[in-house]
């Protein structure tokens, strides 16, 4: 089925005809945000500053009786981990409520490359003697990184879909088959 054609059946299952198809009132109507991924990052964002304060403070309690490699090794990790929080969320809330696919995907590469490994890394590391309120909250913060990975990837799908059938039906020419 060529190109035109798709464009063609769409245009027709949404009952629309070549006159309103050109039009910016039609394509720019739907929101495609995402409400699940917009709800985790919003509580995502109120929970950050709970767990900057509660990781700090277990850094601090046990940094004297860390191994020298570790040390160095875990506050390295706990500011990257601070720094790709930041970055992560901004992207997520521009990508999804301004509808940006290069944004979103931005925020999920992130969440995938960077801040998956290092959660799971200050969470399942045992030699870094943690403490029970930073155990704690790695686990809810891994669920917030897991639950927008999920969700994030379906958005990216149908933000692209969407907005691939835009083009589509704002570059293909009027012709008659």
């Amino acid at each position: 089925m060529s190109d035109f054609n798709i464009v063609q059946s769409v245009q027709n299952r949404l009952g629309i005809n070549k006159s309103n198809a050109r039009s910016d009132n039609f394509l720019g109507s739907e929101i495609i945000s995402n409400l699940p991924l917009q709800m985790s990052l919003f509580y995502n964002f109120y929970f950050s500053p709970i767990w900057f304060t509660a990781t700090l403070t277990s850094l601090v309690l046990k940094h004297s009786a860390l191994p020298d490699t570790y040390q160095f090794v875990t506050p390295t990790i706990f500011c990257i981990m601070t720094v790709c929080e930041a970055i992560r969320l901004y992207f997520g809330y521009l990508g999804n409520l301004q509808e940006r696919v290069p944004e979103l995907a931005a925020f999920w590469m992130v969440t995938l490359v960077l801040q998956l490994p290092l959660c799971l890394l200050s969470l399942l590391n045992t030699d870094a003697n943690l403490l029970p309120l930073e155990v704690s909250v790695q686990v809810i913060l891994l669920l917030f990184v897991v639950v927008e990975l999920i969700v994030s990837t379906s958005t990216i799908r149908h933000m692209t879909s969407v907005q691939e059938t835009k083009f589509n039906l704002l570059h293909t020419p009027n012709r008659e088959l």
